[in-house]
């Protein structure tokens, strides 16, 4: 089963929150975020896939992923291939301290392969520091910095007028209203009429526009997240099949049973044991 923990959090003193993760292929994560804060995935162990403002990669051992302030991603085991991650949440405030600019700027680690190098020693010594002792964090604090430094000194390219990213190719901020309000609604009925008028489209443009963005249909990303929602209920509550369907939105638990069959190849009870066995 997937569980994550904080190694380290912010406060005043701390430049980042570190969080140290491992997933399973098994749970098929599907909801798509997004945060003020800049993220580095690093991938400890494994293979992760990832989506990153709509395009599909895969991160392999030893490598890592940077999602900008507010783009939208997603990042779970690659199939059949469990990962453990490393993930740095950025701090905003900290950064702010040493370069007044920083909203107005994103972090591009791809152009220089000697610099993405180096980052990866970084983040492969912040992996293998023991949380064992009192003092490790300083060690921590120092390795967070000297990643800052290079993200600073290297890394950095300036926004548009508009706000987003120079190298953006697609225009996220219906998908972002969509996806938060299906995110806090997939428990009742929500209809293509509903959410397209949530962000003011036309049914027809926004399934296109969702897909194009997403790599998901609206009616697939939503019938993904209650699956995912409902096999986590069954896990968490030792709750049956029927009652994590209709919790979960469900129309039925056939529909249930089916989207379950669709994704994992099996039934959400023989699913569940899989992934208990597993754990």
């Amino acid at each position: 089963m997937d569980y994550q923990y904080d190694v380290m959090n912010y406060n005043k003193n701390n430049p980042a929150t570190i969080t140290l993760m491992q997933l399973s292929s098994g749970t098929r994560k599907t909801e798509l975020q997004w945060h003020r804060e800049p993220e580095i995935v690093y991938v400890m162990e494994g293979r992760a896939e990832c989506s990153h403002n709509g395009d599909k990669t895969f991160v392999e051992q030893g490598d890592f992923i940077l999602f900008n302030s507010e783009d939208v991603h997603l990042v779970r085991a690659a199939e059949e291939c469990d990962c453990s991650l490393l993930c740095v949440n950025f701090s905003f405030e900290y950064i702010r301290m040493f370069c007044k600019s920083i909203d107005s700027m994103y972090f591009d680690t791809e152009a220089n392969p000697e610099v993405k190098a180096k980052i990866i020693e970084v983040l492969k010594e912040i992996s293998e520091t023991s949380t064992e002792n009192d003092y490790s964090e300083l060690i921590r604090i120092s390795l967070v910095n000297k990643l800052y430094y290079l993200l600073l000194s290297e890394c950095v390219h300036f926004r548009r007028a508009s706000g987003a990213a120079a190298n953006s190719k697609r225009d996220f901020s219906y998908a972002k209203t969509a996806i938060a309000y299906i995110n806090e609604n997939f428990k009742r009925e929500i209809t293509l009429d509903e959410i397209s008028g949530v962000v003011n489209l036309s049914p027809s443009y926004f399934s296109k526009y969702f897909k194009s963005v997403t790599q998901v249909s609206f009616s697939e990303y939503l019938a993904n997240l209650r699956l995912e929602n409902a096999i986590n209920f069954m896990l968490t509550r030792n709750a049956t099949v029927s009652a994590a369907a209709f919790e979960n939105g469900f129309a039925n638990v056939k529909s249930f049973i089916t989207r379950c069959k669709t994704v994992y190849g099996c039934t959400p009870a023989q699913y569940k044991k899989k992934l208990l066995k597993k754990g």
